[in-house]
């Protein structure tokens, strides 16, 4: 976890130094992030394979740290013959943007996670069928 967090500090850095024109700053913290934003991945796909992350909604969050780590790989190679030359390629803005949606969604995976933690799974009834099941589930839903 702690790594993941990291990672998204560190592209976040890289994000608002683009945005601030500091291209070198941004390159070489997309650098450093590459081996971080790894090492979560690896963690959160290790925790697949040997079951502590039993979870669906951490599976998900383990396969989009996993999807990251290629955008934020691309995102610095583009900029490496560049540096100190001006502002990236837009393949470079866009893999970091990418990357930025990928940790966002992981954000929302997050917090739904926390939310559904305490409620009670709506789609084990068995004894409903169509449209009962349907309203019921919806009723559950509104509260």
């Amino acid at each position: 976890m702690r790594w993941r967090l990291l990672a998204v500090a560190l592209v976040l850095a890289a994000a608002l130094a683009d945005g601030g024109g500091q291209y070198a700053l941004a390159y070489y913290v997309l650098v450093a992030v590459v081996p971080v934003a790894a090492l979560a991945a690896l963690s959160g796909l290790g925790a697949m394979l040997d079951g502590s992350a039993a979870e669906p909604l951490d599976r998900g969050v383990a396969v989009l740290s996993a999807l990251a780590l290629p955008m934020l790989l691309l995102a610095a190679a583009v900029r490496a013959p560049l540096v100190g030359d001006g502002a990236p390629p837009r393949l470079g803005a866009t893999a970091l943007v990418a990357c930025l949606c990928l940790f966002g969604l992981q954000a929302v995976l997050a917090a739904a996670a926390v939310l559904l933690a305490g409620q009670p799974p709506v789609l084990e009834q068995t004894d409903q069928k169509g449209s009962d099941a349907a309203a019921s589930l919806a009723h559950s839903i509104s509260g």
